[in-house]
């Protein structure tokens, strides 16, 4: 036998040995130090374990029988295994293990309940094997492996927050070191931590296809915790899904994420239409409804997923009929939720058309959910379809108009307007509201969304009353002042468009005045503070603000046309300019000058062309954009 063979039998006779000691005494022993034998680390002991010091180890050892190194911990109970597992320092933490296995050996006085270091957690539950995953130290991991040999459970050990050396591998993305945690015991893959997931959740999570089948070619696998699938969906990694979609695990087809939606229904959510087909060929889900009623298909169109849409109706047309809990088909969750897009597809193909129209529960149809939560664009994208019935009552006798005015906020936002604008520019009518207001018909107030029937008050418009009375003053003495400042064309002009200018300048500038001083005077009146007075007060004097504030923009063009000089660039310049900021103020004066409450055919013709002008400036009418 060489000397080679001498030494391995000795370290196979040092294993067996403290084998049999940790059985005897570390297993049974208490997780917690007792309070008598912990004691504050030397700084010396720290600065040898941090900086990997052999030589001050073995200037340690030699200091009361090499003990007290043994027991020494930090104010977080980290050991100087710990802390050398930690940094890294290999060589010392051979030192360290074989030192306990002499001292053990040779039967030196331990304290009462004393734990070996491989086996004694810090304040947080880890042994230096978890430090040492987290840490991704591969060849540590690998030392404290070849050490822990044969002591039963060590691997499937969890800290305070449920975490096995495996998990924590996992969160610090240290794959290789996970890897040889596996091969060591493949049953810690199935581990759950106190956030339910198990090593095997985690590596489907991250992608790691390789470590997946490394996990799963443990043939009692048992699944625990959150849904490995659906980590495998949410990586969106085609190989661990493949590996995941065969026979004999055909029962994780119906488990569930933390908010009770089937597989299906969560790739469908995130967009992943790859998966969304590959699990509809393998095992037919497109039926399952989830906890909140909703099936798959309409949790594409809720997220406004098409390829996962389409996808579905694919292979499974007729899902399209399917209706959640509330009797909602796909429009009219793609209108509820603002998925102009989903909406567009359905209505261009023929085959929904029974869609269009169809109510809920509470009658309402797509236009109605896409006025009552102020998707401007839905509403106009439903009401340029023929076959939209506009006049549709809902269970509250309301038209979709009926419904935007009773939805509507005493002081609306601009997208309740432009809303309002989408439904009266088409002509939508009213009905006779016959049936009593229940507010169990209404829907459920969405976030983001300004639900009305506010009771009103007069102090709450006093603020607005004040402002639009400085405005209107600000306004009547610009106009005063500009009345005396041009006053006749210059001499010696030679353009024929300035005496025009000056007499457009003139009849703007007397619209401008007299709009202000009237909606000056009606404030006034507004200032007494009766409530009913206030809101008609508004009705008059919002179109005849907004008059005068085009009508000064007007007469400040024309006035500069009037006082230019005779070069030929200028007036050209002032034109354009002119023209693109006098369709601005239009823009913007419009929808809050409109008259809510009436809409007589001329008016809706007028108002069609600025709305069509404003509806460029929607670019995205989702809830993401509320959120």
């Amino acid at each position: 036998m060489g000397k080679s063979d001498i030494e391995i039998a000795v370290l196979r006779h040092r294993r067996a040995r403290i084998r049999e000691l940790r059985h005897r005494q570390i297993l049974d022993a208490p997780a917690v130090l007792p309070p008598e034998i912990i004691t504050n680390m030397a700084q010396t002991t720290y600065n040898v374990a941090t900086e990997g010091d052999i030589n001050g180890f073995v200037v340690l050892v030699r200091e009361d029988n090499g003990v007290r190194v043994l027991t020494e911990v930090t104010p977080q109970r980290n050991t100087i295994l710990h802390l050398a597992a930690i940094y890294g320092h290999i060589q010392l933490l051979v030192h360290i293990i074989n030192h306990e296995l002499h001292v053990l050996r040779i039967g030196t006085p331990m304290p009462n309940d004393y734990q070996g270091l491989l086996l004694r957690p810090n304040s947080n539950g880890d042994l230096p094997l978890h430090v040492a995953a987290a840490a991704g130290n591969e060849l540590v991991v690998n030392v404290l492996i070849n050490h822990l040999e044969g002591v039963q459970d060590v691997w499937v050990m969890q800290n305070n927050e449920g975490n096995t050396a495996l998990h924590l591998a996992l969160k610090a993305n240290h794959h290789a070191v996970a890897l040889l945690l596996v091969e060591a015991d493949q049953r810690v893959s199935f581990i759950p931590n106190e956030e339910r997931a198990s090593p095997l959740y985690m590596a489907a999570e991250s992608g790691n296809a390789s470590l997946v089948n490394q996990m799963l070619q443990n043939t009692a696998a048992r699944f625990e915790g959150k849904s490995v699938v659906h980590a495998a969906i949410k990586s969106q990694n085609r190989e661990i899904l493949d590996l995941l979609l065969v026979p004999i695990y055909q029962n994780l087809m119906n488990s569930r994420d933390e908010e009770k939606r089937s597989v299906l229904s969560y790739a469908a959510s995130i967009g992943y239409d790859e998966g969304v087909r590959r699990l509809l060929r393998f095992e037919n889900t497109a039926y399952v409804r989830d906890h909140d009623g909703f099936f798959p298909i309409h949790s594409a169109c809720r997220k406004g997923h098409m390829g996962a849409l389409q996808a579905i109706l694919q292979l499974c047309p007729d899902t399209v009929e399917l209706l959640n809990l509330q009797g909602q088909n796909v429009l009219h969750i793609a209108a509820e939720f603002g998925k102009n897009e989903v909406v567009k597809f359905i209505l261009r193909n023929k085959r929904y058309a029974g869609l269009i129209n169809q109510k809920d529960h509470k009658g309402n149809t797509p236009l109605h959910l896409a006025t009552m939560f102020w998707y401007p664009k839905i509403v106009h994208t439903l009401t340029r379809d023929e076959r939209v019935n506009l006049g549709e009552l809902n269970k509250l006798g309301f038209t979709a108009l009926d419904a935007a005015e009773e939805c509507m906020d005493l002081n609306p936002s601009f997208r309740e307007r432009l809303t309002w604008m989408a439904l009266v520019c088409v002509g939508t009518p009213r009905a006779l509201r016959l049936i009593p207001h229940d507010p169990l018909l209404v829907p459920e107030p969405q976030e983001g969304i300004i639900q009305a029937n506010e009771m009103p008050t007069a102090k709450k418009y006093k603020d607005r009353v004040n402002t639009l009375l400085l405005l209107a003053i600000l306004v009547a003495t610009v106009a005063f002042s500009a009345a005396f400042s041009v006053t006749k064309v210059p001499e010696e002009t030679k353009f024929w468009y300035k005496p025009v200018a000056l007499q457009v300048f003139v009849v703007s500038n007397t619209i401008a005045m007299y709009s202000a001083v009237l909606t000056t005077v009606a404030l006034i009146w507004a200032q007494l503070g009766d409530l009913v007075l206030i809101l008609n007060v508004f009705k008059f004097v919002l179109p005849l603000l907004g008059l005068s504030l085009i009508s000064m923009s007007v007469a400040f063009l024309a006035g500069m046309f009037v006082v230019v000089g005779n070069q030929i660039w200028l007036p050209v310049l002032l034109a354009a300019s002119g023209v693109v900021f006098l369709g601005m103020v239009f823009l913007l004066v419009v929808p809050f000058i409109c008259p809510y409450t009436s809409s007589p055919p001329l008016f809706r013709y007028v108002l069609r062309y600025p709305f069509w002008l404003l509806m460029l400036t929607v670019w995205n009418d989702t809830d993401d954009d509320l959120e």
